[in-house]
């Protein structure tokens, strides 16, 4: 199994390979509340987190398939470039809460925004113990969505 150091070891050196070894100015991981371990990037390299974080997704991807080559174990864990992940969900709790008011408020339902999967069962999560709303994904690829409904 892959320790944090040497999960730290290979974002570092896919980082060098990438070029943006100098604009990455601190890599640290520590064990997430869950089995999870989280490694958070410092520096001045936003291009690498992209439109809606789809780079930052697939940097996540291909080094989840690095680190489970040269280890031999699939690792959980997660990469997050100056807190980009920590304020995307922060904003969008935001909205799940004022989308739910909206529902109750207006008793009709409310779409949001497309999001990734991860983002979509966030969603689901948040909304689970409100008794008087529903969610349910509807549409296809990066067009998939939650929708808030009112529980009938």
């Amino acid at each position: 199994m892959a320790d944090m150091e040497a999960i730290t070891h290979e974002v570092r050196e896919v980082f060098d390979r990438l070029g943006f070894g100098d604009a990455v100015t601190e890599i640290t991981a520590y064990q997430g509340t869950t089995s999870r371990i989280a490694v958070h990037i410092r520096g001045d390299a936003r291009m690498l987190i992209g439109e809606h974080g789809a780079n930052l997704a697939a940097l996540e991807h291909i080094l989840r398939k690095i680190v489970q080559k040269k280890f031999g174990v699939e690792q959980r864990f997660s990469l997050d470039l100056n807190d980009y992940r920590m304020r995307r969900m922060e904003d969008l709790k935001q909205d799940v809460k004022s989308a739910a008011k909206e529902v109750r408020l207006y008793r009709r339902p409310v779409p949001l925004n497309p999001m990734s999967s991860f983002e979509r069962r966030v969603v689901h999560l948040l909304l689970e113990e409100y008794p008087d709303i529903t969610t349910e994904s509807i549409g296809q690829d990066e067009e998939r969505r939650v929708v808030i409904k009112p529980f009938p």
